[in-house]
């Protein structure tokens, strides 16, 4: 035997780990999820709560204004990632600095082949199939809208994670996903939880318990809770149906997502062209015409729009860089969050009922997002 036999195999690096300052991304994109979902809770319900109803800005218009921001930064970050070849935009002798003026995306014709690349994704045979998540999405969209007016931040929040149970749901009718037992387990705690989260917040607080007025926003939690249901449900249908036409493609998920937000302006316009017209005089309606788009928007009304833009890009660093369960330790942190503001901030009232309730979600949400094994 040699001593070459006996000479030990180097062992492979290590994988550098993505960092930014040198922290991984992956914790940076949770903490930054975490804190995206709690503010846009709070944010959502109080710019909702804050103004009478007869001020109150239009939900279909923050959607919209949601969709058409989200689609232009998509559209920037897909024209950013194309790499369109270089030798076919050199018209100039070749030298290091035509070379460098070449690639740069300052070249008018490197744009131009950009976009044409770009344009040729997103318009590809099979865009269609992003409509109907799209449609689902706006309707999401809008039932979040109703959902944070007529509940408290923090228990919209808890309750808002029904659509894992959603999400669960259709994972085992349209991908034949298997779940184990314990997350079957981990599901039925989840209803268990929203469960006595809603039966106090109905009991502790009646419409009929506070004078109405015209000037004063009276939630309804009843109300909110069927709102949250429907949200819910499309949520995780459209979830899994875009899991499903991620799968089966071979396009950029920022590519997806412009096309998710062609898709979402139609529906998004739908309920502001079809609004009645109203005479000046009469009180400011929910849903406006395209000459009062914008109408009563206040800044925590444009704070809302832009956390919620924010929110999908934070996600599809979390889909890059994250796992499952960190992606759960993020969503128990958010209602934590969202928890404490409340009581600070809004004065939330603190049950039993309520503490129970949330500790089960988030032990649920604890338990479903562990490994099979």
């Amino acid at each position: 035997v040699t001593d070459k036999d006996h000479t030990e195999q180097p062992a492979p690096a290590p994988t550098a780990v993505p960092t930014l300052c040198g922290m991984p991304l992956k914790y940076i994109s949770l903490v930054t999820l975490a804190v995206q979902n709690a503010a846009l809770s709070l944010l959502m319900h109080y710019s909702r709560v804050s103004m009478p109803p007869s001020r109150a800005y239009s939900a279909a218009s923050a959607v919209l204004a949601t969709e058409l921001l989200k689609g232009l930064i998509s559209l920037l970050i897909a024209l950013i990632r194309v790499r369109p070849n270089p030798s076919q935009h050199t018209f100039v002798l070749p030298s290091p600095l035509s070379s460098r003026l070449a690639s740069s995306p300052l070249n008018p014709a490197v744009f131009l082949e950009r976009c044409r690349i770009v344009g040729k994704e997103v318009f590809r045979p099979d865009c269609w199939k992003l409509s109907i998540p799209a449609i689902l999405y706006v309707i999401q969209n809008n039932l979040q809208f109703v959902a944070a007016a007529n509940l408290e931040a923090a228990t919209f929040q808890v309750s808002y994670q029904m659509k894992i149970l959603t999400t669960a749901a259709f994972s085992v009718v349209l991908l034949r996903r298997k779940l184990s037992p314990l997350k079957w387990l981990a599901l039925f705690f989840l209803a268990l939880g929203v469960g006595l989260v809603q039966i106090q917040c109905i009991i502790a607080k009646s419409p009929s318990d506070e004078p109405s007025s015209a000037d004063v926003h009276t939630m309804v939690p009843f109300k909110g809770f069927l709102a949250v249901a429907a949200a819910c449900f499309t949520s995780g249908l459209a979830g899994v149906y875009f899991e499903m036409v991620l799968k089966n493609s071979t396009a950029d998920l920022w590519v997806r997502n412009v096309q998710l937000s062609l898709f979402s302006l139609l529906p998004a316009l739908v309920p502001i062209i079809m609004a009645p017209s109203h005479s000046p005089d009469s009180p400011a309606h929910s849903v406006p015409s395209l000459t009062h788009l914008f109408a009563n928007f206040t800044p925590w009304a444009w704070a809302t729009v832009i956390t919620q833009v924010l929110g999908g890009l934070i996600t599809a660093l979390v889909i890059k860089y994250a796992d499952n369960i960190m992606k759960g330790f993020a969503t128990s942190l958010s209602i934590v969050i969202s928890f404490l503001a409340s009581v600070g901030l809004f004065h939330f009232h603190i049950t039993a009922s309520f503490i129970v309730g949330a500790s089960v979600v988030l032990t649920a949400t604890w338990l479903y997002s562990q490994p099979d094994s």
